[in-house]
């Protein structure tokens, strides 16, 4: 690493959903020319990372995920998801279990003495990134174990799964929990009213209204509307709401559980009810896991938040260094929460600055606010105030979410032309810059196995590329093949900062004495430029 550590400013550049995958059907990235991305990978040192399944934290050969994906690459290891946890509560027995749950078992003794009900809020879906359908299953059973009526409203998904697979989903969930006596569907939406954070305030007002006041049409079978929806064309994020014939809102002394995986979905929604009249008079409100957000202290967990890892962020202000952050409105948790191992804290000497994403013209504008986001990236390069700026661009994960694969080509396109000006900058300037990706979407955008649009995160291994003026001289084997977890050990090398015993990433550069060992699911792609 002579002649590079130091350098300064180092840049880090996340293209969100820029996966690898030999196949070009359905593939944006493959289809969209991206001559600067081809340049730089074929020119600089360059290789793959693994990014899902037990290398990122989760089940072995699951999809990586942006929040598995963002936490692995800031702490410089493997963090376990939160699906993990549920999963091992649930087969867990004694006072580990779920069922033994303190907050689980405090709930039950406020609501059952007075006749009051669980409102179950959560994912009809075995995606496992927002929820998963078995945690409402496992908590409506328990909670009519104990004598508890429980309201379960669906939120049906169309991201992580199938655009019309929620039918299915559905029926399995209602023969799960047959048993349940105490436990009935209440109410169904879909995610992009509800939960996501594409929702605008309108939708979230009218999903709350129907969850508190029972406001909203009404059907005899939620199944049936279901179906009328998808024979009309919509997807399922895009449900609208529909509630029971005997459904009749919250009640005075009832409860809320959100059964959620994510911190930062839902969190408007909550917020809602924790504003409305009926939130102050309910006996409790709970969540799965911890949410983030204002005013959301007051939500118990059933899992404790865990203790953030030694995050890169953490250790680069404690070496006192500066660091700036880029990144869209959209995409702030990206930076300003996962990167930072699950905590909002903004460090000493640390910014993040944010860009306002159009929403309203998503996929009419694919380049969102990269123009403003490369345009202080330059001006940071530049200035040479900071000693680590990274900048994110989630373009590609965002209109791939949306399944339009010519606005996804558009979007790739587009951060290739800002990915060539900060090139120019580093490559100017002397200074050093990495490229990868937290998770991959784009590059395949339609299912396989069903032919549908597929809309989910995918298990592709992602790119890194090491970019500067005293690289390029560097031969094709300077990086070993690795994973995300070994991007922060990188970095910190890079910036010639020693690496906690708790990061088990390793660095990626080759040229170490040590030889880092092979990640555990690693498969050398073909279409790794040559």
């Amino acid at each position: 690493m002579s002649g590079i550590v130091g350098v300064k400013p180092l840049v880090l550049v996340l293209l969100d959903g820029w996966g690898i995958r030999a196949e070009r059907e359905a593939n944006a990235l493959a289809l969209a020319r991206t001559p600067v991305y081809d340049r730089l990978a074929g020119s600089y040192p360059h290789t793959v990372l693994t990014a899902s399944g037990t290398d990122v934290g989760l089940a072995p050969g699951r999809p990586g995920n942006l929040q598995a994906g963002y936490m692995t690459l800031g702490a410089g290891r493997p963090i376990e998801q939160d699906i993990l946890r549920v999963n091992r509560a649930i087969q867990e027995e004694g006072p580990n279990s779920l069922a033994s749950n303190p907050t689980l078992q405090k709930l039950i003794q406020r609501v059952r003495p007075l006749g009051g009900t669980v409102h179950l809020v959560g994912m009809v879906s075995p995606g496992g990134v927002a929820g998963h359908q078995n945690h409402l299953a496992v908590l409506a059973a328990l909670l009519s174990h104990e004598g508890v009526k429980v309201s379960i409203h669906g939120i049906t998904d169309g991201i992580d799964t199938g655009p019309q697979s929620g039918l299915t989903h559905l029926t399995e969930l209602m023969d799960d929990i047959a048993g349940a006596e105490l436990a009935e569907l209440a109410s169904l939406t879909g995610r992009a009213l509800a939960l996501d954070e594409t929702a605008d305030a309108t939708k979230i007002k009218s999903v709350w209204k129907a969850l508190a006041d029972a406001d909203a049409p009404r059907t005899e079978y939620l199944s049936s509307h279901l179906d009328q929806c998808y024979s009309k064309g919509l997807t399922d994020d895009h449900i609208p709401t529909a509630i029971a014939q005997n459904y009749r809102g919250l009640r005075r002394d009832d409860a809320i559980l959100f059964a959620n995986l994510r911190p930062d979905l839902g969190v408007a929604l909550m917020q809602d009810l924790l504003a409305s009249e009926i939130g102050s008079l309910l006996s409790a409100t709970t969540s799965l896991v911890p949410l983030e957000g204002a005013s959301l202290e007051t939500i118990e967990p059933l899992l404790p938040a865990r203790t953030p890892p030694a995050t890169f962020s953490r250790i680069v202000a404690d070496a006192g260094l500066a660091q700036f952050l880029l990144a869209e409105t959209m995409a702030e948790r990206n930076l300003g929460l996962f990167w930072r191992g699950g905590t909002n804290r903004i460090f000493n000497n640390e910014t993040l600055a944010l860009a306002e994403t159009p929403l309203a013209k998503l996929e009419k504008r694919p380049e969102l606010s990269a123009a403003d986001l490369t345009a202080e990236a330059i001006r940071a390069i530049k200035a040479r105030e900071h000693d680590f700026i990274a900048i994110n661009f989630a373009n590609v994960a965002l209109l791939a979410r949306t399944g339009n694969q010519r606005a996804t080509i558009e979007a790739a396109e587009a951060i290739d032309k800002y990915l060539g000006k900060i090139a120019a900058q580093v490559e100017k300037q002397g200074a050093v810059m990495a490229i990868t990706s937290a998770y991959g979407r784009g590059e395949m955008m339609v299912d396989p196995d069903t032919g549908e649009t597929w809309r989910g995160p995918t298990a592709s291994n992602m790119p890194f590329t090491l970019v500067g003026p005293s690289l390029a001289s560097r031969p094709r084997d300077y990086l070993r093949f690795g994973t995300l977890a070994d991007v922060a050990p990188t970095l910190l090398a890079l910036l010639g900062l020693p690496q906690p015993a708790d990061m088990t990433g390793h660095t990626l550069i080759a040229d170490t004495n040590e030889p880092a060992p092979a990640p555990s699911s690693f498969e050398r792609p073909n279409s790794v430029p040559a």
